[in-house]
């Protein structure tokens, strides 16, 4: 009986050490799957900048500046109109580059142009042809919209004046950005997201193919200190109220991506000057494609302003 006794204890411990390995395990993998989501998130694949047949005419001058943060340089495109004191800065979407080829940012870029504006187009960090290897979906592209301001004011008489044209991850930075920057005059936020955390609660299993429990939470966990991306701080609509330039939320009634409900929330939290369009039909980013020349006559208003 002693000899029974002792192999059912041996038995339970081995037991123990297995189900112990197995939870390790599993653990492990959830772990491991949490931290590839988490850096393909902040890693998204580089879009080169390739200028389509005819850009050579707007005679665009290529020039490099520094992040606010990071000591990032970053590359870009400035359109001159002659002695004009007004500068549209452009701020692309998260896995894109200064062209946006889904709008595409560069015919609005040269309507602009042709209106007496000089246009400022650049790649956020780890975009295009700028350096740093990481996105992180607004964090610290704000201090890089921000490095484009300096740039501008540094150039005389073409930065006197400044606007913002920002779409999706680039209007999320253009909102941090123009609350923290008065010498933002004037912004139009094309398609962003409210909050990136809630966004993220909402879009990650989508965009993962994986469950949201346990996987949500955790890389939302792992994410500041493994991959230095505080969610939590990228959250336009904590801080819309402090701007004070006239902001002009656009989206597409039909966004699948961000939803409308954002710039509906946006605008409703804004103070000031502020006006949103929805554009019915439109998907993401799609409003400029969907109606041209509406979305030009009232970016051109908004830009008045900036004076």
């Amino acid at each position: 009986m002693e000899g029974l006794a002792v192999r059912e204890n041996r038995f339970k411990k081995i037991l123990v050490y297995v189900l112990a390995a197995v939870v390790g395990l599993g653990l492990a993998v959830v772990l491991g799957i949490s931290l590839k989501v988490g850096w393909s998130l902040t890693h998204p694949q580089r879009e080169h900048v390739v200028l389509p047949t005819g850009a050579g005419k707007l005679n665009p001058k290529q020039v490099s500046f520094p992040s606010r943060q990071g000591g990032v340089t970053l590359q870009g495109s400035f359109l001159s109109a002659g002695n004009s004191n007004r500068t549209i800065i452009f701020a692309h979407g998260y896995g894109k580059n200064r062209l946006q080829d889904d709008v595409p940012a560069l015919d609005i870029a040269q309507v602009l142009r042709s209106n007496g504006y000089n246009v400022l187009l650049f790649d956020f960090r780890g975009s295009g042809e700028s350096g740093g290897d990481m996105s992180t979906v607004g964090q610290n592209e704000k201090d890089d919209l921000i490095g484009a301001v300096d740039f501008m004011k540094k150039m005389g008489r073409q930065g006197e004046h400044i606007g913002v044209i920002g779409f999706s991850m680039g209007a999320v930075a253009g909102i941090l950005a123009a609350a923290e920057d008065t010498r933002i005059e004037a912004l139009a936020a094309d398609a962003p997201f409210a909050d990136l955390v809630k966004y993220l609660r909402v879009n990650l299993p989508v965009w993962s193919d994986l469950p949201s429990f346990p996987f949500t939470p955790l890389i939302l966990t792992i994410m500041p200190p493994v991959l230095d991306l505080d969610p939590h701080k990228v959250s336009p609509v904590s801080v819309v109220r402090k701007i004070r330039a006239p902001v002009l939320f656009i989206h597409g009634g039909s966004d699948t991506a961000v939803p409308v409900s954002n710039s509906e929330e946006l605008y409703r939290t804004a103070l000031g000057g502020k006006k949103l369009w929805v554009v019915p039909g439109a998907e993401h980013v799609g409003s400029y494609k969907k109606r041209p020349q509406e979305y030009i006559s009232r970016i051109l208003e908004l830009f008045k302003q900036v004076k």
